[in-house]
């Protein structure tokens, strides 16, 4: 008799046990994920920030927190996961009544882009281990990993060479309503630049010095696209950096920049395009752009279409600006592409073409220099192989 009350009774609790688990288990048990900083670089290491939260007094004595984000976040630690073509990631906790758990895991960035994480698979037991539970929780954290920088000496020379273009375009453009300062005047002087209160106060006839005007601007204009059979993901990587680096040197400048990319911007699904703009905070939507812009997949436009559609009236381009360069980086060696881009910079002096490309095939700038586009700078940009890398 006591035999049989006590297999009855532990069954009752097995029962019993497993129906509250099954009921209850989930119940105020939160995953929180987040990246402890929004923005990195790629080559830098990042931190995800795991919370498991209990708030029961029903314990969860096992507890697998399972999720996966892009295999290009490649987890530092030896254990609990596994890259195929993602990075997966299983954990185990054990949870106590309103207990808190939080844990820092570190990873390697390892390419530009922007990552997301937005589920979290939970699995768990009851307390024999008999019952099975399985739930998928919705959370979001993102993050912008941007292109490192590219080598700023060897950058020297085309940015230079724009600066000096600009400057001197910029100096024939006078700004009437801001003085610099005030001189003597000179024969050469025309009356309507006479500073009248100047004069009068000094008793010499003075003029005013009139600031340049800063109304110029570049676009770049990014090509994503190869010409070859086997896409060489290295020169349009390189191009996507330099293209970042640039900009960040003419920010500082105070000249503002625009971004037009064939490439697809993976949160608007439209072409990678950005408005003029300067200043940190535009600096900043730079480099977000860039590293949303997506390489892969065949749905891109060609840059010569691109190029072409730039060029009709009121397309991308901003009216009203007294100055506008070019910069085209691509490492298309293409003559269609030489003789869109030539047409579209036929009235802009000072425009460059930054051309990524393998040692041994500086050759192709030869080709085009003396067609279409022989007004047009152009600068190869030798990229040399890594075969330290195996992917």
């Amino acid at each position: 008799m006591k035999v049989f009350t006590m297999v009855a009774c532990a069954f009752l609790l097995w029962t019993l046990q497993g129906a509250l688990f099954h009921r209850f288990w989930a119940r105020k048990l939160s995953v929180i994920l987040s990246f402890g900083c929004q923005t990195r670089v790629e080559g830098e290491d990042g931190i995800l920030k795991e919370t498991i939260t209990n708030a029961k007094a029903l314990p969860v004595p096992v507890l697998h927190v399972k999720f996966q984000m892009d295999r290009h976040l490649v987890f530092t630690s030896s254990g609990n996961f596994k890259v195929t073509d993602n990075s997966y990631r299983s954990d185990i906790f054990s949870c106590m009544p309103w207990q808190e758990i939080r844990r820092g895991l570190k990873f390697q960035c390892q390419k530009r882009g922007y990552y997301t994480i937005s589920q979290v698979q939970l699995v768990s037991y009851d307390l024999f281990f008999t019952g099975h539970f399985v739930a998928s929780v919705p959370v979001w954290t993102a993050l912008y990993v941007y292109p490192k920088a590219a080598d700023a000496q060897r950058l020297d020379l085309p940015f230079w060479n724009l600066m000096g273009q600009a400057l001197a375009r910029r100096s024939l453009l006078l700004d009437p309503f801001e003085i610099q300062s005030v001189r003597p005047y000179e024969s050469y002087d025309p009356y309507r630049s006479v500073n009248w209160k100047a004069t009068a106060r000094t008793g010499e006839l003075k003029v005013n010095v009139f600031s340049p005007t800063a109304s110029w601007q570049v676009m770049f204009l990014l090509d994503v696209d190869s010409d070859r059979v086997w896409k060489d993901e290295a020169l349009t990587e390189e191009a996507i950096r330099l293209c970042g680096s640039y900009c960040q040197l003419l920010i500082r400048e105070g000249i503002p920049v625009s971004v037009c990319s064939n490439g697809t911007d993976c949160l608007s699904g439209g072409i990678g395009f950005l408005e003029p703009g300067a200043g940190p905070d535009h600096l900043i939507s730079v480099m977000e752009l860039l590293a949303r812009i997506q390489i892969e997949g065949d749905g891109h436009l060609p840059m010569e279409q691109v190029l072409e559609e730039l060029a009709v009236p009121g397309s991308f381009v901003p009216e009203g600006k007294d100055s506008l360069i070019y910069i085209l980086i691509s490492p298309r060696g293409r003559s269609s592409v030489a003789k869109a881009y030539g047409h579209l910079c036929r009235q802009s002096p000072g425009s460059q073409w930054i051309l990524p490309v393998r040692p041994g095939q500086t050759s192709w700038t030869e080709e085009l220099m003396p067609q279409e586009i022989s007004h047009i700078s152009i600068y190869p940009w030798e990229v040399a192989y890594d075969y330290s890398r195996t992917s």
